[in-house]
């Protein structure tokens, strides 16, 4: 395969990102001679001098595999293909952290290494995914799950309603509900809609799970607890209006 060298110069001198440069010693026949090597991408450029405009060659180094070698030179390490035919390049660095730092960023400059990456970063999301779903035991050791949504979560006068995802395909496909009391209180509790003998669900505490018919309805709940706020309101102004009288009934009349 040809590529134009315009197109790799230019590669090379844009401004897309670096992943590493630096110098190395390259091996060349029997000596290692001194380079300025790129690593763009899975593209390993190098020239003689960091200066330089043109490009003495460049390694595709999909493929490749990194490897620690024995050379007259310390530090030394190899680029080797399994596929007969491709020949092995030998580098040495400086010194030790340079060495391990090429070799860090050339392992992960191949196409295949951000594959595994990213199989990995996929799998880490689909792990926090997972932790979300709760689940929950249903009556005669059925296992059903659920999804709290919590964009969703609405809160009332002593109420909380979350509603729910049902996953078991047995149970009724309706939105059902989680209604948990926030705060205990000594009021009577408005009236709501009369509950048939509806399923039981066994879940962790402190949630209840309540059947199909014990979604909240605002306005019919806004209703019932104006309803008894107009009522208790109506019995305290009957009780002071007597007050009043009495009090009225016990004064003396000094005229």
């Amino acid at each position: 395969m040809k590529i134009d060298e315009k197109v790799l110069t230019y590669f090379e001198s844009c401004n897309s990102p670096v992943d590493k440069e630096g110098y190395l010693y390259k091996k060349i026949k029997t000596s290692y001679q001194k380079r300025w090597f790129v690593l763009k991408g899975n593209l390993l450029f190098y020239k003689e001098r960091q200066t330089d405009r043109d490009l003495i060659g460049v390694i595709v180094l999909e493929g490749c595999t990194v490897q620690l070698c024995e050379s007259e030179e310390n530090f030394a390490f190899s680029l080797v293909w399994s596929e007969p035919g491709l020949r092995t390049y030998k580098f040495a660095a400086e010194d030790q952290a340079s060495q391990e730092s090429w070799i860090k960023a050339l392992l992960s400059a191949s196409h295949s290494y951000l594959a595994l990456l990213v199989m990995e970063m996929e799998s880490k999301y689909k792990g926090e995914r997972d932790k979300r779903l709760e689940w929950v035991y249903l009556r005669g050791g059925k296992r059903a799950g659920f999804v709290l949504e919590g964009s969703c979560e609405r809160r009332f006068d002593g109420l909380m309603v979350i509603p729910v995802r049902m996953t078991n395909p047995n149970s009724s496909p309706n939105l059902q509900a989680l209604t948990v009391s926030s705060k205990t209180s000594n009021k009577k509790s408005p009236k709501l809609r009369p509950k048939k003998n509806a399923n039981v669900v066994s879940v962790f505490d402190p949630y209840l799970a309540i059947g199909e018919e014990s979604e909240c309805d605002f306005s019919q709940l806004h209703e019932d607890y104006g309803k008894e706020v107009r009522e208790l309101i109506a019995t305290w102004s009957k009780r002071r209006h007597a007050d009043a009288e009495v009090q009225e009934e016990n004064l003396i009349d000094f005229g």
